[in-house]
């Protein structure tokens, strides 16, 4: 599960009243815009429940897939198995892009509202703009239906990124900087992830900070696990290459922001090297699913202060 840490920060009264509403007893689901402050507000709630469990969207996934042929592929006693003593769940970047997506959360939500296990989430979506394409967004349908019945729905939306204003600390993921390039020895050495080996820079020994290539870390079919395992330790990671981030391609744009994603919930300090400026995504032809998010967490990082 996720560890992001969450500073004392002064709330809102909007974010204050949230908090209230995560606090309490009912189901919640909290949408908005990056920057509103949903994860800070759910993780400083999680860290005052100790009996619950908490998930960024990316990490259950993969644990679902994990898990899933210990159970004899049982999903209900998958979702058992991941809750365990759990009283709540705390869910964090709460999304549905696909129809197994859907399939699993939904199994999921039923579960734990038939075994009295309060479930706290929020998103970048109202329940109704989950699955959006037209398409497959039949597949979320009995998800948004579970949700506008059983849980209560709250807009956190104040036209405001809080990140713009965050103070830049001395650790963790803002502590990362976006920065030109730079020269840098050839990635001549490799790190194990599960079968496949991730080129990397050469490093002295005894320093855990990772540094790669963007052609390295994005344009290979690396998966959000991939990320998730790379970064396991939080070790700070670098990486070199990145191009104009309007010229990035549909995968490795999506793979990008797959890895901000992981780097930002496990708060690692991720450091990139590009030409660019991280709002150049919005301009992308391809851009990733949630770009906004993406261009948020990026903007929070030092350079891209200035």
């Amino acid at each position: 599960m996720g560890e992001r840490t969450t500073e004392s920060v002064e709330l809102t009264r909007r974010q204050g009243e949230v908090r209230d509403s995560m606090s309490g007893r009912s189901n919640v689901y909290v949408n908005g815009p990056p920057g509103s402050g949903k994860t800070t507000l759910l993780n400083a709630v999680h860290l005052g429940s100790p009996t619950s469990v908490r998930w960024h969207c990316a990490e259950f996934f993969r644990a679902v897939h994990d898990q899933l042929p210990t159970h004899g592929r049982d999903l209900d006693a998958t979702v058992k198995a991941l809750t365990g003593r759990a009283g709540a769940v705390f869910f964090d970047e709460f999304h549905v892009h696909d129809v197994a997506d859907a399939i699993y959360l939904h199994r999921a939500l039923r579960w734990w509202c038939s075994h009295q296990v309060r479930v706290v989430a929020t998103s970048n979506y109202a329940p109704e703009g989950l699955l959006p394409n037209p398409l497959l967004h039949h597949a979320a349908e009995p998800v948004i239906e579970h949700i506008r019945a059983r849980f209560l729905v709250v807009d956190l939306d104040e036209g405001i990124d809080h990140r713009d204003a965050a103070t830049i600390r001395e650790d963790g993921f803002t502590s990362g900087q976006w920065l030109p390039p730079v020269p840098h020895e050839p990635p001549t050495t490799s790190l194990n992830l599960g079968t496949r080996a991730l080129p990397v820079l050469p490093r002295p020994m005894g320093v855990k900070k990772i540094e790669t290539t963007f052609s390295a870390l994005c344009e290979r079919p690396w998966s959000a696990n991939d990320y998730l395992a790379l970064l396991a330790d939080r070790n700070p990671l670098v990486i070199h290459d990145v191009p104009y981030p309007a010229q990035i391609d549909r995968e490795p744009g999506q793979r990008l922001a797959n890895l901000v994603d992981v780097a930002y919930d496990r708060d690692v300090p991720l450091t990139i090297h590009s030409l660019g400026i991280p709002d150049d995504l919005h301009a992308s032809a391809f851009p990733p699913l949630d770009v906004a998010r993406t261009v948020s967490r990026l903007r929070s990082l030092g350079a891209s202060q200035v």
